[in-house]
């Protein structure tokens, strides 16, 4: 009997205590913890869009067109001193990579970021001056054709800029950023001359055809400014648009002297003519591009 007794209460210990066990409540285990959403850290990417020039004209000093002769003496110093503008003035494309680092405290984000673009900005300026005069003779006119030909180039666009922003949602940053600019940059300034005074003076006549070429080839330096939003879409991920403004600052272009004689003129004791000028041309513009963005920072999660 006793050990009936013993075998019972073994019995319900062990399985009667596990079904009581079961019918008690269980506690939940915790949520998962959400990461929270930083800014900080290195991050690297690449970008593209495009770029035009701002400031179109070419302004030129200088006499393009002037008579040492007795034999030739109409507009002489006509367009001596003028502004022409520059063609070509569509939107280019423009690409490359950006690096920079960002601090995160509370809805602020500060930071730097330096970026190198290649474009391939081209724009060119062609004019033709044509003056006529008397040769000594009846019936008969002097006609000398000055084509004036001016090229500018942006080859690169670099630039290392400060940024500030504010986040207007946790993934959604506002900036605007500042900082220097460089750049490669061509020029290009030609003058080709012809006329018809071999006609009447094969002896001593003007050259029949003569030219002169100024180049330039630099790196520029300057500022930029601009604003732009970026967008975390995805953890270590973000996307950005953004808008700069770029001065290069301007150039001076001046052509050799390019005097054009054969032979000696009656009553004149130099050359005959000579072409002197000199170019300003400006090197800014504007760029708006979209970039997307590895951060290696990425999200924190939170610790309890």
């Amino acid at each position: 009997m006793k050990i009936r007794l013993i075998a019972s209460a073994a019995f319900i210990a062990l399985f009667g205590g596990s079904a009581i066990a079961a019918d008690l409540p269980v506690k939940a285990p915790p949520p998962p913890v959400a990461p929270v959403m930083t800014w900080t850290g290195f991050y690297g990417g690449l970008n593209a869009g495009g770029a035009w020039q701002n400031n179109q004209s070419l302004n030129t000093v200088g006499v393009p067109v002037q008579d040492f002769t007795t034999r030739w003496v109409a507009n002489a110093a006509a367009g001596a001193t003028g502004s022409t503008s520059f063609g070509n003035n569509n939107a280019r494309f423009i690409g490359g990579a950006q690096i920079g680092y960002n601090w995160q405290f509370g809805l602020g984000v500060a930071g730097f970021e330096a970026d190198i673009d290649a474009l391939d900005q081209n724009s060119r300026a062609s004019f033709l001056r044509t003056s006529v005069g008397p040769f000594p003779f009846a019936g008969a006119a002097e006609v000398i054709n000055t084509q004036f030909t001016n090229t500018r180039a942006l080859d690169y666009l670099g630039t290392i800029r400060g940024r500030l922003g504010f986040l207007a949602t946790p993934s959604f940053l506002l900036y605007g950023t500042a900082g220097g600019a460089y750049g490669g940059v061509r020029a290009s300034r030609s003058i080709l001359q012809s006329n018809n005074d071999c006609v009447a003076f094969p002896a001593t006549c003007i050259t029949s055809n003569t030219a002169s070429l100024t180049t330039l080839s630099d790196t520029r330096f300057g500022w930029t400014a601009g604003v732009g939003g970026e967008w975390m879409f995805a953890p270590n991920w973000s996307a950005k648009a953004e808008y700069l403004y770029y001065d290069l600052g301007s150039a001076s272009l001046n052509n050799s002297q390019l005097v054009t004689t054969n032979g000696t003129f009656p009553g004149a004791g130099g050359p005959a003519i000579v072409n002197v000028q000199s170019n300003s041309l400006k090197f800014n513009g504007s760029i708006a591009r979209f970039g997307i963005n590895y951060h290696f920072g990425g999200p924190v999660a939170a610790t309890y």
